[in-house]
This record gives structure tokens, C-alpha cells and sequence, in this order.
């Protein structure tokens, strides 16, 4: 009797600390991402990227449901700042955002990185032999160089002195100015670059340059209208990212998209 006493008491309990971190985070959450492939990252296909895999099982494990919207990036953004959702997945860290976003923070005020979602790196991709040179501090360019819009990556290109245009969401369509002559060279994520090289026989004439441009950390990032009401939900999403990321289970789930770099 005492050992189904005991049995009893400690459902009881967990069935209320269950209860209770329901009433503390709203049952479903809103992300707006991309609505454009970012192999292997972000996925419109039928199967999900990374990060969506990633942030379907965060939302899981805490019984809260994640609502993924795809979106124009610079349309996602400004949904962000006008807290018509609750925040946006694969986005960068930049000051501009960070005016109305918020991102995990470590207590010396800097952004943590061990709490994103993946890191990714970009890189110039041109004809091969083409006369763009780059070391990784200089550019020599005198030609259009293209990226995609709303990428923070357009504002460091502009600070090495390049012509930048940024009027198109798909990364194949910058590399295929290249090819067209449009653009002296393209500035894309690494994954995508090499695997639409890999794939599409009319970019084959294409190379990327080392060293790349930047490598960034990409992160789950909340509008300031939604942390104002619910900062432990942010918060405890972040913590459950760190969690899932590392999991070995969900690592050799998401194993064959990322080829063990995350």
C-alpha cells in the first residue's frame, strides 16, 4: 500500500510540474524563415533543413507547438520588428537587428553562440580565372558583385568597397549572373554555393574563392514585443536549442543533411 502510495504521490507531482510549465509558456509560438532553400539549412521541399528539424524538436520536447512560416527574408524581418510574430529562425546577429530582436546574451553582454541553431559560412564564388582577388582583408573588384537581399552579409561587402546588388532571395539565381557576366563574382552561403555547383551542370564554370568572407553564427531570435511578455519562454527556447543541438539522437538524425558540421 505504501509503495503505490509513493507511486501515486509522484505522478501526482509530475503530472503538476507538467501543468505548471505549460501555464508558463504560451502553447504555440509563431517563426517566420526564408521561403527559399538554404541547403541544407532551410528546406521548402517535403523534407524539412537543419534548422527546421532542429526547431520542430525543440517545440516538442518543451509541448509547446512551433508554427514555421516561410516568408521573404526582408519581409520576415520586418514582421519581427513589428512583433506580428513571435520571432524568426537562421537569422545572423547584426546591430541593426538587434534594435528590434533579441538574441540569446551571455552575462558579459555579448552574444552566445554555444545557443544557436548552426554556423555557416560565405563565400565569393566566380568564373574561374576570373580577376576578383581576395585574401580575406583586401578585395580587388571592378566589377558588380551580387548577394542576396536582406542578408547582413550585403553590409560587410559594402564596407570592403564593393558594388553590391542584393535584388534577388535565390542564391542560384546570384550564381547564374555570374555565369551570365552580370556579376563579377557572387557572395553566397558555402553549403549552398558548392552543393548547387555539384548540382546544376550550367554553374560548373564557377569557383569559390578562399578564404571565405565571414563565418556566422545563426540563431533563433525573438521580436522585443513578444520577450517583453515572455522573456522566460525565449529563454527557456534557447536552452532547449543548446539541449537538442548536442543530443547524440538528434545528431545522427540530422547527420546526412549537415555531413557532420553544424
Amino acid at each position: 500500500m505504501l509503495i503505490k502510495r509513493r507511486i501515486g504521490l509522484g505522478l501526482a507531482t509530475l503530472l503538476m510540474g507538467t501543468s505548471a510549465w505549460a501555464q508558463q509558456h504560451p502553447p504555440t509560438l509563431t517563426f517566420c524563415l526564408e521561403n527559399a532553400d538554404n541547403i541544407p539549412w532551410i528546406m521548402m521541399g517535403a523534407k524539412p533543413g537543419y534548422a527546421q528539424l532542429l526547431m520542430l524538436e525543440v517545440g516538442k520536447q518543451m509541448g509547446i507547438e512551433f508554427k514555421l512560416v516561410p516568408t521573404p527574408w526582408k519581409q520576415c524581418l520586418a514582421d519581427v520588428k513589428a512583433g506580428t510574430v513571435d520571432g524568426a529562425i537562421s537569422g545572423s546577429y547584426s546591430k541593426e537587428r538587434a534594435e528590434f530582436a533579441d538574441y540569446p546574451i551571455k552575462l558579459d553582454g555579448e552574444v552566445d553562440a554555444t545557443r544557436r541553431l548552426y554556423r555557416a559560412s560565405y563565400s565569393f564564388y566566380r568564373q574561374k580565372g576570373a580577376a576578383l582577388q581576395w585574401d580575406g582583408k583586401a578585395l580587388q573588384a571592378n566589377g558588380l558583385i551580387g548577394a542576396q537581399q536582406g542578408f547582413s552579409v550585403v553590409a560587410q561587402l559594402k564596407d570592403l568597397g564593393a558594388k553590391v546588388e542584393d535584388n534577388t532571395t535565390s542564391a542560384d539565381e546570384v550564381l547564374k549572373r555570374v555565369v551570365s557576366g552580370k556579376y563579377q563574382a557572387g557572395v553566397v552561403q558555402n553549403a549552398e554555393g558548392d552543393n548547387s555547383i555539384a548540382q546544376d551542370p550550367a554553374l560548373k564554370g564557377l569557383e569559390r574563392v578562399e578564404p571565405v568572407i565571414v563565418e556566422k553564427a545563426y540563431y533563433t531570435l525573438f521580436s522585443k514585443t513578444f520577450t517583453a511578455k515572455h522573456a522566460p519562454t525565449a529563454r527557456a527556447v534557447w536552452n532547449t536549442i543548446l539541449k537538442v543541438r548536442n543530443d547524440p539522437a538528434f545528431k545522427a538524425q540530422a547527420g546526412a543533411l549537415t555531413k557532420g558540421s553544424e
